[in-house]
């Protein structure tokens, strides 16, 4: 009777082992990260700039063909907001309204690895009469679960050549998984891009 117990206790032992194997793994493979933004423009009065902003290490951008209802990767980007361009106009400097607007991330962004961080680039035209210095501020420094690192401020020079094209220079944040063992959803990644003249 002894040894039918002790076998019977270690088949359960053993049954118990692999169930909480299969969870972990289970629990591990549903795991979700996923980030929202809104990243915000700020440009300084006379600061003029055309934009392209793009995103690289989400799982939306390792698409080899676009979702159902587009015609091409491109677009969807773009709609999605992936993607972003600003043009510049010579109308713009002597439009009262003038502003460069938001660049609003409409999908949630999910890592595509918890090893690889979420690039967010930006290319910074300056259509500007002076140089101006670009960074990045207001970004999330605090949180527990994704640390941010930020490119150092870019100077550019002025567009004093209009028959050239103007100078660029980019600027990144990189956000990445700093703990993987706790899945987030939407959390929000907010930013803002500071366009300052130089004097």
């Amino acid at each position: 009777m002894r040894r039918s117990a002790i076998i019977f206790t270690t088949i359960l032992s053993m049954m118990l082992c692999v169930s909480l194997l299969a969870f972990s793994v289970y629990a591990h493979l549903t795991q979700t990260f996923s980030i929202t933004n809104t990243i915000g423009f700020r440009p300084a009065e006379d600061v003029y700039v055309g934009l392209e902003c793009r995103i690289s290490g989400a799982s939306q951008t390792q698409l080899n063909s676009p979702p159902s209802g587009y015609d091409s990767i491109e677009d969807y980007f773009y709609a999605v907001g992936i993607y972003k361009d600003v043009e510049f106009d010579e109308s713009m400097r002597t439009d009262p309204n003038y502003s460069l607007g938001e660049w609003q991330i409409l999908e949630s962004l999910d890592f595509a690895s918890v090893s690889s961080p979420i690039v967010y680039t930006i290319t910074v035209y300056n259509y500007s009469d002076k140089p101006i210095r670009v960074s990045i501020s207001d970004f999330e420094n605090s949180s527990n679960v994704i640390q941010n690192e930020i490119s150092n401020p870019v100077d550019i020079p002025a567009f004093a050549d209009r028959n050239s094209p103007p100078s660029s220079a980019e600027i990144r944040l990189s956000t990445s998984v700093i703990n993987s063992t706790s899945s987030f959803y939407d959390l929000p990644n907010d930013f803002a891009i500071i366009f300052e003249t130089i004097a």
